[in-house]
C-alpha cells in the first residue's frame, strides 16, 4: 500500500511541473487578462 502511494504522489508531482511548464510558455487566450506568475514558474520558461 505504501508503495502505491509514493507512486501516486510521484506521478502528481511530475503532472504538476508538466502543467506548469506548459502554462509558463504559452500565453493566455482571454483578452486582457494574464494572472501574475510566481517566480517558480518563471524558470520553467524555454525562451
Amino acid at each position: 500500500m505504501q508503495k502505491i502511494t509514493t507512486i501516486v504522489k510521484k506521478t502528481v508531482a511530475y503532472l504538476a511541473k508538466k502543467s506548469a511548464s506548459m502554462e509558463a510558455n504559452t500565453t493566455c487566450p482571454c483578452i486582457g487578462f494574464q494572472p501574475k506568475e510566481p517566480q517558480a514558474v518563471k524558470k520553467l520558461r524555454k525562451f
